[in-house]
């Protein structure tokens, strides 16, 4: 297909987005194919407003991973929402409507940015930590030296970051000085796309990193206080790039080529492990672990390990990290858009498909749910629940 017939495809796509529902999903444990998108459907999802933040890529297989992060003001009405993507332009809009208010460039970026205190946290695609005010004006940059695509996270008064050359920086919430780093050894030949982001508990910050292990370590010094190997007996992709989420006294965290682990979150011991190829994003609520793998799915866990349900997604693309809200669990597919399954069983009620899918995790507000396309549409949905909460 050349460019003209492939751009004119896009535009189609962005026309006429579709929202619907999807058949009854396969919940055998052998792989099986993403669900085929059928049916009238549950009514989850609906449109509010879409926004194109970028001219329509001439690139045959356009991606965004960047998601939007949410001000909320005292006010519905006053809510604003502020995302980078990879034409490097960096916005800030009106979130009940969908307006511009102001952009700024500042390079290609594939993370969430952080909000905090009238403040804007966001990294590159170059490495670079940026800190904005939410006029855009920007207060400090620090250079990290490698793609930053997960979203910085607090401790104290100090921002912390994570990058893709397997390091963490503290850094000053109003100066950006930096306080210490914390570097882990990589094997670049066998590492995949992607890092870990951070999760902080307490007086410990726990990251994974692409040589298979997951670190706590001591937010004030960077100390390590543990290290835990979750390699599993193999050699290579043992990246953990999924950020760790802590469930009670467990820190759960997935190496692609090992699995899901489950260990004691004070002492880094094993509790238990599921061997599960390609490990994704985690997210838990008080009675299911929620796992996504590329190609094996989305499993639903008990805490101790027990698959309870899984839905196969072969064939669908790459997942971003799942969210969890009213009863169910969204996440979306690089290949095939967004997916909203019922926590309980596992069935896709419905599906959101773009056009060209979606790389990005959706983000949650007061007012429903945003998304960014991989032909750059920032779409608003509402959120409707169809069971008791």
């Amino acid at each position: 297909m050349n460019s003209h017939i492939r751009c004119a495809a896009i535009l189609a796509a962005l026309a006429l987005p579709t929202i619907a529902g999807c058949a009854t999903p396969n919940r055998n444990l052998d792989a099986s194919s993403a669900i085929e998108k059928t049916g009238a459907g549950v009514p989850v999802l609906s449109t509010f407003w879409r926004k194109s933040i970028s001219e329509v890529s001439r690139d045959p297989s356009p991606q965004e991973f960047a998601s939007p992060a949410l001000y909320m003001a005292s006010s519905w009405a006053e809510d604003q929402l502020f995302m980078g993507s990879r034409s490097g332009w960096f916005y800030a809009l009106d979130a009940p409507r969908g307006e511009i208010l102001w952009k700024k460039k500042i390079g290609a970026v594939s993370s969430r940015p952080l909000v905090h205190r009238g403040r804007i946290y966001v990294g590159t695609d170059d490495g670079i930590l940026l800190c904005l005010n939410t006029l855009g004006e920007e207060q400090w940059r620090y250079a990290t030296r490698s793609a930053i695509s997960q979203t910085p996270v607090l401790a104290d008064d100090a921002v912390l970051v994570s990058n893709e050359g397997d390091q963490i920086h503290s850094l000053d919430l109003q100066s950006g000085k930096l306080r210490w780093s914390y570097k882990s050894e990589s094997d670049e030949e066998y590492t995949l796309r992607g890092h870990a982001g951070l999760q902080v508990d307490g007086e410990l910050v726990y990251a994974g990193f692409s040589d298979g292990n997951v670190v706590a370590l001591r937010t004030a010094t960077g100390s390590v206080a543990w290290i835990s190997s979750l390699k599993n007996g193999e050699e290579r992709f043992l990246d953990v790039d999924t950020t760790p989420v802590i469930a009670g006294d467990l820190v759960l965290a997935a190496s692609s080529a090992g699995g899901l682990f489950a260990l004691d979150k004070l002492t880094g011991r094993i509790q238990w492990s599921r061997e599960v190829a390609g490990g994704g994003g985690l997210v838990a609520n008080d009675t299911h672990i929620f796992f996504v793998a590329a190609e094996l799915g989305v499993y639903a866990l008990d805490f101790h390990g027990n698959i309870i349900w899984r839905q196969g997604l072969r064939d669908g693309g790459e997942p971003s990290q799942p969210v969890l809200h009213g009863g169910h669990l969204f996440f979306s597919l690089s290949e095939a858009g967004l997916f909203v399954a019922d926590i309980d069983s596992g069935e896709i009620v419905q599906y959101f498909d773009p056009g060209y899918g979606i790389s990005g995790s959706p983000t949650i507000g007061r007012q429903g749910m945003y998304v960014l396309s991989n032909t750059a549409v920032l779409y608003s949905l509402g959120i409707s629940s169809t069971r008791e909460l």
